[in-house]
């Protein structure tokens, strides 16, 4: 997997390769995700749906969206993160030309060709069509839980202590959680976490102290949970990034 970061925009590109992964369940809080199968199958579960994704399918990932992805080792699959706030806060026609020449600047570096970047630019059309019609209702004390949990990862949050906050038994607030978020407050503190470190292992932190400041037992047990959920481990994640252009 390959990392190509933006350092003006929330922008990043995402080009998976050589993989033989099953992404199990789990949703993206901070981003939409348009991804491109440039090569092979892929095997996309949104939302319980299921499709098999061939070359030149396109399939877009809103926020909170609970999805799984399986892909062979011979596939590949291009995805452009948008971050949720650029999208709330960038009209469409200065998101559109933003990305225009983001993806430019990537396929001159030989990221990826023409046929991907039209795909791209044109699903960003879509993402702000979702973004006005397509937003996941949520129960507002789950959101007051997923917004506490999202913005505070690494804090031991005790299930007793959330359920409290709105005013439910945990057994309500675990059942309800998932039912509206598509896993447990532990296994989306888990995940969190593990976003949280992404950005941290960009400050160039080891990853002993990151383990240690977001709430792991120890670097092992922080080690299995990155290549669980990012599919690779954090000192390759490291490895694997690039910058893009700037963006104007």
């Amino acid at each position: 997997m390959r990392y190509y970061q933006c350092g003006k925009y929330p922008i990043e590109f995402v080009l998976s390769e050589n993989i033989d992964k099953h992404f199990e369940s789990h949703n993206h809080v901070g981003h939409y995700v348009i991804s491109v199968v440039m090569q092979g199958t892929v095997v996309v579960c949104l939302e319980n749906r299921e499709a098999v994704c061939h070359k030149g399918d396109v399939f877009i990932i809103p926020p909170y969206a609970i999805h799984s992805v399986c892909q062979g080792k011979d596939a590949r699959l291009l995805s452009m993160c948008v971050g949720t706030a650029f999208i709330e806060e960038t009209d469409l026609e200065t998101a559109e030309g933003i990305v225009q020449e983001l993806l430019g600047d990537a396929e001159g570096q030989g990221i990826f060709g023409k046929e991907q970047k039209e795909k791209l630019l044109i699903s960003v059309k879509e993402v702000y069509c979702l973004r006005d019609n397509g937003r996941k209702e949520m129960d507002a004390g789950i959101k007051i839980v997923a917004d506490k949990i999202t913005s505070h990862p690494e804090l031991e949050l005790p299930i007793e202590t959330l359920a409290a906050d709105i005013f439910v038994s945990k057994y309500y607030l675990i059942r309800k959680f998932k039912s509206s978020i598509g896993m447990t407050p532990h296994q989306f503190c888990i995940q969190n976490r593990i976003r949280k470190s992404q950005g941290l292992l960009d400050e160039e932190k080891t990853v002993s102290r990151i383990a240690a400041e977001m709430g792991f037992y120890d670097q092992s047990h922080f080690d299995k949970a990155f290549q669980r959920i990012v599919g690779i481990s954090p000192s390759e994640y490291v490895h694997s990034k690039k910058r893009i252009a700037q963006g104007t």
